[in-house]
């Protein structure tokens, strides 16, 4: 047997680091497009609704957190802007699902509620929506491959909310990628 070369060994190690660099990158845009695939055939979906996605996670936020909270907050939880959220808010509020107040005698500061008819509407979609998605979505793979999916699903959202955290940290505004963090390793989103 010969030795091998320690310029042989060198480029083979090079080689092996650039197919597992350009895995990532071909993994990251597969989730991306996947990601994509996704959204597209949950707006299908939720064209059966009278609420949108960001109306969903309006609804779900206050489900949430007790009943109530303000526009900002929202705003913080589902990374829209405030003019997106208070564009929502006012669809939820026709529709009878969200009320707004004022807090205390302060009128400039808002709170919207959810109704009872929000409520409800929340309770019917979500057993009936989020069953039939997840299992048409998920059909394809196994228990484990849930699972593992599952898995690693959170640890991809928990680092990226870290990023977000520690970007907004660099411009100043740390708050709303902190508590995204913190819900998210309590399992709450």
């Amino acid at each position: 047997m010969s030795k091998v070369s320690d310029h042989e060994l060198q480029s083979m190690a090079d080689e092996i680091r650039e197919q597992a660099a350009q895995l990532r990158v071909l993994t990251f845009l597969s989730f991306i497009y996947t990601s994509d695939v996704v959204n597209r055939y949950l707006d299908i979906e939720i064209a059966r609704y009278p609420v949108g996605r960001t109306g969903f996670s309006v609804l779900h936020n206050l489900v949430l957190h007790g009943g109530t909270m303000t526009p900002t907050n929202l705003s913080q939880r589902i990374f829209r802007s405030k003019h997106a959220v208070t564009r929502v808010v006012d669809r939820l509020e026709k529709l009878g699902f969200v009320k707004r107040g004022a807090i205390g005698k302060d009128r400039r500061v808002r709170k919207v509620h959810i109704t009872e008819e929000g409520l409800a509407f929340v309770k019917e979609s979500q057993v009936a929506g989020q069953q039939r998605l997840s299992h048409v979505l998920l059909n394809p793979l196994d228990q484990k491959q849930i699972e593992a999916l599952g898995v690693m699903m959170k640890q991809i959202r928990e680092h990226t909310l870290q990023l977000i955290a520690d970007a907004q940290t660099k411009q100043g505004n740390s708050t709303v990628g902190r508590k995204q963090l913190q819900l998210s390793k309590q399992g709450i989103r």
